[in-house]
């Protein structure tokens, strides 16, 4: 059987149709979906649509659903800060049955295939602790690589030496017996596997907004298992015309109710690594330097702090050429 393996796609539909379209003439037969559907690009209800359309697919949630679910029942009245906009957006332009569907979603699965086990959360941290966040997590990497883009096979050989050189994920893998160990979240694609192929971590990457610093293309992974039990992994990425989409973004009505967010979302996407982390770090200091004590962040002092910390970042030389 063949699994395409697709996580982290936050409303790219664009994104999700190329994946879609490259897993089924690579032979994809199924597919797992790892979670976050919605909250960053301007498409979430079109893109929980695909998902639903489509056969022999396994689906979870994952950490970006939850934001939906508190606003269920809410006095909307009320919705006038400015952080939450893009969770106030996605709320209202999300359809009723997506949004029952993506909540009704289960957190975790398990699967059976011959005598292979699948086990699927959106975090690692349901297996390894916090050992990728806190050894490569996406704010991490963009601090590594600083501003340049890497080759896939540079991410993939560093990542390995990281997770070797660590003795409290190595305990962690030790104690995990057999089977697969599908993940996203992070939006960095990687995978570790041990010498005799039966205990895999699988990590997709983000479909809709890969943050791991590598030029081009959208990942997702393809995931054979033989008859025999064999295990097989193979990164891909999937290609669209990024600057069409862009200025498609830009024209949305989702940049226009939310604006700020939107804008990270977009340089986030030129330059393919972190910068929301960043920013909210950033908005945090300016709100207590001004002796702002309210949370969610109001609309001016949200406004602001984007505009300060716009002003002091040094835009990538490479980013506005991205194709």
């Amino acid at each position: 059987m063949r699994f395409a393996i697709i996580s982290d796609i936050h409303g790219n539909l664009p994104a999700l149709d190329a994946v879609l379209e490259d897993a089924e003439e690579n032979g994809a037969d199924s597919y797992i979906f790892v979670g976050d559907y919605c909250l960053s690009n301007p498409y979430p209800n079109e893109c929980i649509t695909r998902i639903r359309e489509l056969n022999n697919k396994y689906v979870i949630r994952g950490n970006e659903e939850r934001y939906l679910e508190n606003l269920v029942g809410k006095d909307q009245s009320t919705w006038t800060d400015g952080q939450m906009q893009i969770s106030y957006w996605n709320y209202q332009n999300i359809s009723r049955d997506n949004l029952e569907y993506i909540l009704s979603l289960p957190t975790r699965l398990s699967l059976l295939i011959g005598d292979v086990t699948l086990q699927i959360a959106h975090s690692s941290e349901e297996f390894i602790g916090d050992a990728e966040g806190r050894i490569f997590g996406p704010a991490k990497v963009a601090k590594r690589y600083q501003d340049c883009f890497i080759t896939l096979e540079i991410f993939r050989k560093d990542i390995r030496k990281c997770l070797s050189e660590d003795d409290t994920f190595l305990n962690a893998w030790e104690a995990l017996s057999e089977g697969i160990y599908i993940f996203g979240h992070t939006h960095l694609q990687w995978n570790y596997q041990s010498k005799d192929g039966r205990k895999v971590l699988l990590n997709p990457g983000s479909c809709g907004l890969p943050l791991d610093c590598v030029e081009g293309g959208m990942p997702y992974t393809l995931l054979d298992i033989s008859d025999m039990g064999d295990i097989t992994v193979e990164e891909r990425r999937a290609f669209f015309d990024r600057k069409a989409y862009l200025e498609c973004f830009r024209e949305s009505d989702q940049f226009a109710k939310a604006n700020v967010w939107s804008k990270v979302i977009l340089k986030e996407l030129k330059t393919a690594r972190e910068h929301l982390t960043f920013f909210l770090q950033d908005v945090e200091k300016y709100a207590v330097e001004i002796g702002d004590n309210q949370r969610p962040f109001s609309v001016p002092t949200w406004e602001q702090g984007f505009a300060r910390w716009q002003e002091s970042c040094r835009e990538c030389d490479f980013a506005e050429e991205l194709p």
